[in-house]
């Protein structure tokens, strides 16, 4: 299955950060990530290919160390680069695709060929959300262009309702990795108390971001403190 990779310039990434990282720093978090994720894809035995869908120039290098296609972004905004290589994918023959973002530094190669693995025949809708249920983190669709794409606020519902209206089979995976994606400063958190050696990690041990972040508050409960 083709993977797709929609890439924000680097510059526009990550602004909910912007408290405890500079725009330079979002700018190099952004492309650690993208490293992470496009490294990750290239140990995937189930992955086809790669496209990434983008006006951010340093992205053709990095697409390149894995011979990842890239596609010239023709409008701006998530749903609108997914709805271009939906249709790129479908002239060229593509039966199903596979939308992944680039801020998930924890997914592994596992879970992304379990998603393919499970997806199935079309009419297929195959879901990962993030943690709070709210976010599509991981999206496989057959065919391609087989609904209109709805991301953003709350769009794990809107997808998987609008796949449903339109008769596919819908089913939802669970996968720790992809569903944790790097948003807010606790992400940050997170992600490096897990011991994984990756790009970004080392990107944030590298500019000391745990020092930036404030304390977690300690919460006495029924007489036990609570950190």
């Amino acid at each position: 299955m083709w993977v797709v990779v929609p890439v924000k310039p680097f510059t526009l990434a990550k602004r909910r950060l912007a408290g405890v990282l500079s725009e330079a720093e979002r700018a190099l978090l952004a492309r650690a990530m993208l490293s992470d994720l496009l490294a990750l894809l290239a140990r995937c035995s189930r992955v086809s290919g790669v496209v990434c869908v983008t006006r951010e120039a340093a992205v053709d290098a990095l697409a390149a160390q894995i011979g990842a296609e890239v596609l010239p972004e023709a409008q701006a905004g998530l749903s609108n680069s997914v709805t271009q290589a939906a249709r790129h994918l479908t002239g060229r023959g593509q039966s199903s695709m596979l939308i992944l973002p680039t801020d998930v530094p924890l997914a592994t190669s596992d879970e992304v060929d379990m998603v393919i693995a499970k997806h199935g025949w079309a009419p297929a809708v195959t879901l990962v959300s993030d943690e709070d249920g709210y976010g599509t983190n991981a999206l496989a669709v057959s065919p391609p262009e087989l609904m209109p794409f709805r991301f953003g606020r709350h769009s794990y519902v809107a997808h998987r309702d609008a796949a449903l209206a339109l008769g596919a089979r819908v089913q939802t995976l669970r996968a720790p990795g992809l569903a944790l994606d790097v948003d807010t400063p606790e992400d940050i958190r997170r992600l490096l108390t897990c011991d994984r050696a990756t790009a970004t990690s080392a990107l944030l041990c590298e500019r000391d971001v745990i020092s930036r972040l404030q304390p977690r508050p300690i919460v006495s409960i029924g007489g036990q403190w609570n950190l």
